[in-house]
């Protein structure tokens, strides 16, 4: 299997992506938006076909969120989220400065969270919890 990694995602990349794992939509203004806000992105082709993405958005100082982080079904349990999961965790580094730290936060769909610790991420339902809210107009 042949994994390649680019550092850009199309607004139609994006779309087809969440849709293949069953996330809510949004419009293409919206992911328009969305990729050009986003401080770091990766996608995943496998022999040249779509096979996930990965992103991470803040304040490129203290803070950011890994988000969107998707395989499409028939891709996933070969590596390829761990790997997209790494490259994210790599560039953030790499453009960090020496003595610097950052936070990584993430909100895992449900059931997801041991793959989050595999890629190096904790996990203490005790101490800490995610919240959100939707806002719909």
């Amino acid at each position: 299997m042949n994994i390649q990694l680019d550092y850009s995602i199309t607004i139609d990349e994006f779309l087809e992506m969440v849709t293949s794992v069953g996330w809510k939509t949004y419009s293409k203004e919206q992911v328009e938006k969305a990729l050009k806000n986003t401080m770091y992105m990766v996608k995943a082709t496998v022999d040249g076909k779509l096979a996930g993405i990965g992103r991470v958005v803040g304040d490129y100082s203290i803070v950011c969120i890994l988000t969107d982080v998707c395989v499409k079904p028939e891709f996933q349990k070969q590596g390829i989220g761990i790997k997209i999961t790494s490259e994210l965790k790599k560039l953030i580094e790499e453009n960090m400065a020496y003595g610097e730290k950052m936070q990584i936060e993430l909100t895992p769909t449900a059931g997801n969270e041991s793959f989050y610790e595999k890629a190096g991420f904790k996990y203490n339902p005790d101490k800490i919890t995610g919240m959100y809210l939707w806002i719909n107009k």
